[in-house]
């Protein structure tokens, strides 16, 4: 063989390796028209996809409603839109937007937004609910100490974990046997989470319960007459039914309803005051 021939071969074997080599790096798949790269899970491809400028990795389970993409390793999501606002994305016939929430790590977010008693005037030894409505503004859930106080006593502290964004209601049943006749201001405090920056709004006083005598269904700090003449304004259900209607206050039982099982109970504590 000559060595024009051979050097025709070789320079033809550099060629289809060169072709090869060029088709190995550019090899792609598409998704709905967005280059993928092809060596992925089953079922999961990989695609780049550019909103207000950022560049995220967008991945997709066809398997699931909804992907994610990962914008510097933090998850954002890509919620269903039917309309396509804006720039996005198909997969199974659903148009997706790519919304990035956050393109900074999350800050941790805790707000007490109010609290709500069952009663503010409550016979010693008896309950009290109280409902407080917190907040989470970080995009995870969240777990910290939770902890209501009635003064400057604790009445309860739980381990909380809630959900991102929904407000969330937690309730704490305050059983006032230890407590001396008197006034006393609920708070409910969210204890900070680790790295939490804004706390001004973590803890919230809201509401004053008085704790009495029972059968003191007035609040005057006597049992007598007038606290039966209350239960009778207030009696439930009838017949007869009390004009006052229902008042969780006079439920002196805290049974749900006002009838003769509160009037024994000032019965039993008849003409006594503090």
């Amino acid at each position: 063989m000559t060595p024009t021939k051979n050097q025709a071969k070789i320079t033809s074997s550099l060629l289809l390796v060169s072709i090869l080599f060029t088709i190995t790096l550019t090899y792609a798949t598409t998704e709905d028209g967005y280059k993928n790269e092809a060596n992925m899970l089953p079922n999961i491809s990989e695609s780049t996809f550019t909103e207000s400028g950022y560049k995220a990795n967008i991945f997709i389970n066809p398997e699931v409603a909804g992907a994610y993409a990962s914008e510097n390793n933090y998850k954002l999501n890509l919620a269903i839109n039917p309309n396509g606002v804006g720039q996005a994305l198909n997969e199974n016939n659903y148009k997706l937007d790519l919304t990035p929430q956050k393109s900074f790590p999350d800050q941790h977010d805790l707000k007490v937004a109010n609290i709500i008693l069952s009663k503010t005037i409550v016979g010693k030894g008896y309950n009290v609910s109280i409902t407080a409505t917190v907040s989470n503004q970080e995009l995870s859930y969240v777990t910290f100490n939770f902890t209501i106080n009635a003064d400057t006593t604790t009445i309860n502290t739980q381990i909380i974990t809630i959900p991102s964004k929904p407000v969330t209601k937690i309730t704490f049943k305050w059983n006032t046997t230890d407590f001396t006749y008197g006034y006393y201001t609920v708070s409910a405090q969210a204890h900070p989470a680790p790295g939490e920056a804004f706390t001004a709004d973590n803890t919230l006083t809201d509401g004053v319960v008085m704790v009495t005598i029972p059968g003191d269904a007035d609040g005057d700090k006597r049992v007598n007459i007038f606290d039966i003449l209350e239960i009778q304004d207030h009696w439930y259900p009838g017949p007869p039914l009390g004009p006052g209607g229902y008042d969780r206050n006079v439920d002196l039982d805290d049974d749900t309803n006002i009838n003769i099982f509160d009037i024994l109970i000032v019965q039993e504590n008849w003409d006594k005051s503090w």
